[in-house]
């Protein structure tokens, strides 16, 4: 029956028209981080990477700490360092979001990297000049990696009971349908 109108049952044969369908209140600005309205977007972006960047840079204090305790009673960073930059690693861990942990997992070689060359280099213990740089690369290296070791094994670790407790306390909503592959 094409071109012919129907009755509405108010009345109105036009939903715009309708005064009592007409929602007359325009919605005012979202707070940061307030959850769209009718989605399940999250908070704004940017913030899980903010907060990954936060939670390594206690990782580093951390470290750094460690690794001045090591300088200043052996001269070069060692075990208290390796120690120190796990327990850096956990805390920045324990204290990101999901979405930042993938950021986060890259931080402990770069931190502790970071912290074994100025400690080093304050320390006086190499030189940065011509062929002495690549040996000095080596010793970083290889005075670094129990920390990088420590701090890697233990933020992963933490990050998976972070994953399984959330997984087992329904921390993530499940969508009941199949993903249909």
């Amino acid at each position: 029956m094409t071109g012919q109108r129907t009755e509405a049952p108010d009345g109105y044969d036009d939903l715009a028209r309708n005064p009592t369908r007409v929602s007359r209140r325009v919605p005012g600005p979202r707070r940061r981080g307030e959850r769209h309205p009718g989605t399940d977007l999250g908070p704004a972006p940017g913030r899980a990477g903010a907060r990954a960047a936060r939670a390594a840079a206690v990782a580093l204090v951390v470290a750094a700490a460690g690794a001045l305790v090591d300088t200043a009673l052996w001269g070069r960073p060692g075990w208290v360092f390796a120690v120190t930059a796990a327990l850096g690693a956990a805390l920045a861990a324990r204290t990101c979001t999901r979405a930042g942990a993938w950021w986060l997992i890259s931080a402990p070689p770069l931190v502790v990297a970071v912290v074994t060359v100025a400690c080093e280099e304050a320390a006086g213990i190499t030189t940065l000049q011509g062929k002495g740089l690549a040996t000095a690369a080596v010793r970083w290296a290889v005075d670094g990696f129990p920390a990088m070791a420590a701090a890697e094994a233990v933020l992963i670790a933490v990050l998976l009971v972070r994953g399984v407790r959330a997984g087992r306390h329904g921390g993530r909503k499940r969508s009941g349908r199949n993903s249909g592959a």
